[in-house]
């Protein structure tokens, strides 16, 4: 599978003199660390949105390739960056789904550049009805969320709203665990692992989390859903039940 065209201006320069006699690595984590201090999040992990996220991490020295390969006959999607210097690290992931490859791409490249994906950006923007807010991103990739916390107890507007007790960290003194936010890094995580994931599974995995958190049909995608600990505790319990399926249903050694 060809790179995309980088973006105008995404030109590879050279490393900084201070690195010269670094080692290839270090000066791959340096242009990552520099290029991650100053990024800021993306609405959504989508490749064109990743690109244009990019540029100063590819004008740092920083480059990226995607292939697809063949592997025990299904196809494997394999991201790499690597720097000038000739430093490289990759991340892989089934792509059975041809039509998946551009939003997983986009994905595993965010993750790899460390661009984190935002999902407090919406929490201060109004409901909108869920057809206003299918994008058509993959079963992998975020979408944007839909107010799910709104009760019909919630305060009327024009009413007066009752400050909540708070703990000494700020949190909320009754605050649900459950609904406790993800840090960027372990929405990454889940994601990476539902990434790994094979097709059947992951599909199985979409359709149960789409039930039981009552995400609109014409959403695609679950990515953007998946924001707090009530989300990454379900995925994880799927996948203790998958594997305990599997090794349920595999055949038994033959006795001595």
């Amino acid at each position: 599978m060809a790179s995309p065209p980088r973006p105008p201006g995404a030109g590879i320069e050279a490393p900084p003199a201070v690195l010269a006699h670094a080692t290839p690595e270090q000066q791959l984590t340096h242009a990552l660390a520099s290029f991650q201090a100053e990024v800021s999040p993306i609405a959504a992990a989508d490749l064109a949105e990743v690109m244009h996220s990019a540029r100063p991490a590819f004008r740092g020295g920083i480059g990226w390739s995607a292939r697809l390969r063949e592997q025990q006959g299904r196809s494997r999607l394999q991201v790499t960056v690597m720097h000038v210097a000739g430093a490289e690290l990759y991340s892989e992931s089934w792509a059975d789904e041809a039509s998946d490859l551009a939003e997983t791409t986009g994905l595993m490249l965010a993750m790899l550049l460390g661009i984190p994906v935002s999902t407090q950006a919406r929490a201060v923007e109004p409901c909108v009805d869920a057809e206003e807010q299918a994008t058509g991103k993959s079963d992998v990739n975020p979408l944007p969320q839909i107010c799910p916390d709104q009760r019909a107890e919630d305060p009327s507007p024009e009413g007066p709203v009752p400050l909540a007790d708070s703990r000494d960290d700020g949190a909320p003194a009754d605050a649900d665990p459950a609904l406790a936010p993800l840090t960027p890094e372990e929405v990454s995580e889940v994601h990476r692992r539902v990434l790994d994931l094979p097709q059947a599974t992951r599909r199985e995995l979409t359709t149960a989390f789409r039930e039981h958190f009552q995400v609109p049909r014409n959403a695609r995608s679950i990515g953007d859903r998946i924001t707090q600990r009530q989300h990454s505790d379900f995925i994880a319990l799927f996948l203790e039940e998958a594997q305990v399926q599997v090794q349920a249903e595999a055949p038994a050694e033959p006795g001595p």
